[in-house]
């Protein structure tokens, strides 16, 4: 019987390791990762339950009332993360295991009767624990932007460090060697978790921002490895395999990170500050050839100048950097791709593995945005393919792209492997300024004649960008670019004059997938008080009930929508009628012109409204072919280009004006 239930608990522990290993296996796929994380998660509450069925606890309402209140807790920190604060929050739960693991470590070593290698394990767990806890929570207040990002030197950093190390080994060595009582025991363990958090934090304090990928990965391994520890403290061989599971995937981790920097651990965690290298934060003064490329004249527009240089390019290279996470821009960087892909571009991403906070931070963040996962490429794939793009459009990353890593020596980042962007034809910049990067070197690119810098919001740059590039699709200049905006000026008072707005969708929303934005402006205009109503015509979209289906995807309100027939007598009533991509259901000339191909065809008599505003693509027939007479009419505004910039813009333009 006892050997049956050997073997069982031996299957459960195999399965469950199975489970951990399959998750992390998935992880290496950006369509995977997600099914990987549940997997992974599935088989810890496995574990979980296994170890409280096998070792029942003496306190059951003490655990359970544990658990409630971790479970609340992280359910109300999940509730108010965002993405850009996943790496610090991923360093702080990180430390969590680490205090975990230092107090399982202690409260085993309190209870005494270990042999020698249960207590080694457990003074290791101990240690190895209280340096995770305290090293994980400086790096995640310098994620969370709460502890400076540069390196922080001490005088004789090295050597303080080395004497806390030496501190660290003789408690150990004295707990080892001496019979203690249980008093001078605890004070003696006190005094090594005490000694053994100062040398995480005197570890982690000179790891510069730029370097907090390789931080990261290795304070999970070291979680891994005082876990394990713990499980031999425990005689839990489920914990152990875990814990060696975790810190050979983070010491895997830690090593391919310090490959693609090109630097050596030792390096990342002891930087080598020469008399002539500049101080982290410490800014480089331009050569006389930078100077010389910095009073080159500016454009006198450059958001219209690469807008144009946008629509000549057939190959472009997006390049995501911290920047772009800090400005929460990843969703209008997939808009302006999508943009950019229907408009026959060749686009690509260039990932830099190290261009987050966090390993795979860009990978992330691009997935939230719904990227196509075959466009996002690896550095070492995509660096050849530079010198032949004719574009580059690099979002709030500096170091990843910095020229000086591979031209001059003695930076803090000379050697690191970098994006060579400097190889395009055109680069342009999206940065919020020109400031260097987390390294302090300056970036000669920002100088280069090639680039063009568009300073400011990343996310307010991208909006501005895809704008340009959508009302300018059928603008030949600027001027008429201004134009198209003077047209959005009369749309928005024509809005603001309102109190009651008829909205009408028709296929070429459905073209721009503009639904979201159409039904968050009705719903801006609702909370100015107007009164908004949607008007659906049966054969607006390419099958019946599909426009009621693209709203309802928004989450329309449904009393909202009106059929043909019951808001048609309404129109003479309505202040402003605002169109979206419809025509011939919005067209005059099936009731005035005989003989046409849409004679007698009932239509949305939007017309009779007081105001009219035409949000299409162009001013050409619908799929009829019959002109429309309501685009020439003098109470018509027409407003055209892409139907969801036009809807953020309209929004844009009626935030100010409220």
């Amino acid at each position: 019987m006892s050997t049956t239930i050997n073997i069982v608990n031996h299957g459960l522990d195999f399965f469950v390791l199975g489970l951990v290993f399959w998750g992390i296996w998935m992880f290496r796929h950006p369509d995977r990762a997600k099914k990987g994380n549940l997997i992974a998660g599935t088989a810890m509450a496995l574990a979980a339950g296994i170890v409280l069925f096998r070792h029942p606890p003496e306190h059951p309402y003490i655990l359970a009332g544990a658990i409630l209140i971790g479970s609340l807790a992280g359910i109300w920190v999940v509730s108010r993360i965002g993405m850009i604060q996943i790496p610090s929050m991923v360093a702080f739960q990180n430390g969590a295991g680490g205090l975990a693991s230092f107090l399982i470590a202690f409260v085993e070593l309190m209870r005494g009767n270990l042999d020698l290698v249960n207590e080694i394990s457990g003074l290791l767990g101990l240690v190895m624990g209280a340096f995770t806890f305290s090293g994980s929570m400086i790096a995640a207040g310098k994620l969370a932007n709460r502890l400076s990002q540069i390196p922080v030197l001490l005088k004789g950093h090295t050597l303080i460090l080395g004497m806390n190390f030496l501190m660290v080994v003789g408690l150990m060595s004295f707990a080892l060697g001496s019979t203690m009582s249980l008093t001078l025991g605890v004070w003696v363990w006190v005094v090594l978790v005490l000694a053994a958090g100062l040398f995480g934090i005197l570890f982690a304090i000179r790891v510069g921002g730029a370097d907090m990928p390789v931080l990261i990965s290795f304070l999970n391994a070291t979680t891994g490895l005082a876990a394990a520890l713990c499980g031999m403290v425990l005689g839990n061989k489920l914990l152990i395999s875990c814990g060696a599971a975790v810190a050979a995937s983070g010491s895997i981790l830690t090593h391919v990170m310090c490959q693609a920097m090109n630097r050596s651990l030792y390096r990342v965690f002891v930087p080598l500050i020469q008399k002539n290298d500049p101080l982290p934060g410490e800014r480089i003064e331009p050569q006389p050839e930078d100077e010389k490329k910095q009073s080159r004249p500016e454009t006198i527009d450059p958001l219209q100048d690469v807008a144009q240089r946008i629509r000549r390019s057939e190959k472009i290279v997006i390049v995501p950097g911290y920047g772009m996470a800090v400005a929460q821009a990843q969703f209008e960087v997939i808009a302006l791709t999508q943009s950019l892909i229907s408009m026959g571009k060749d686009v690509q991403f260039a990932i830099h593995p190290v261009a987050g906070r966090m390993p795979g931070h860009m990978n992330v963040l691009l997935a939230e945005a719904g990227v196509d996962y075959d466009l996002l490429k690896e550095m070492d794939d995509i660096n050849p393919g530079f010198k032949d793009t004719d574009l580059v459009l690099v979002v709030g990353a500096c170091d990843v792209v910095n020229p000086s890593a591979i031209k001059v020596n003695g930076s803090p980042i000379s050697g690191m492997p970098i994006l060579h962007v400097h190889e395009a034809s055109h680069v342009v910049c999206c940065n919020l300024d020109e400031r260097p990067g987390y390294s302090g070197v300056e970036n000669p690119l920002y100088k280069d004649e090639k680039t063009t810098l568009l300073l400011g919001d990343a996310k307010q740059t991208l909006e501005t960008l895809f704008l340009a590039l959508s009302q300018g699709s059928t603008c030949n200049d600027a001027s008429d670019f201004y134009e198209e905006h003077d047209v959005i000026q009369s749309a928005v008072a024509a809005l603001l004059a309102a109190e009651t707005v008829i909205v009408i969708p028709g296929y070429g929303m459905a073209q721009a997938q503009a639904q979201f934005e159409v039904v968050a402006l009705s719903q801006m205009l609702q909370t100015m008080g107007k009164d908004v109503r949607f008007a659906i015509h049966p054969v607006a979209g390419r099958m019946p009930g599909h426009m009621n289906v693209l709203l309802a995807e928004a989450d329309v309100e449904y009393e909202r929508l009106y059929e043909m027939d019951d808001i048609n007598p309404d129109f003479q009533k309505t202040d402003a009628a605002i169109i979206f991509g419809a025509c011939d259901v919005v067209n005059p000339a099936a009731m005035d012109n005989p003989g046409t191909p849409i004679s007698g065809m009932p239509i949305l008599m939007a017309h009779n409204a007081k105001k009219v505003i035409v949000c299409n693509y162009d001013t050409k027939p619908g799929y009829s072919g019959v002109e429309n007479p309501l685009y020439k009419d003098p109470k018509t505004v027409m407003a055209v280009g892409d139907a969801k910039a036009t809807a953020i813009l309209l929004m844009k333009e009626l935030k100010k004006n409220t």
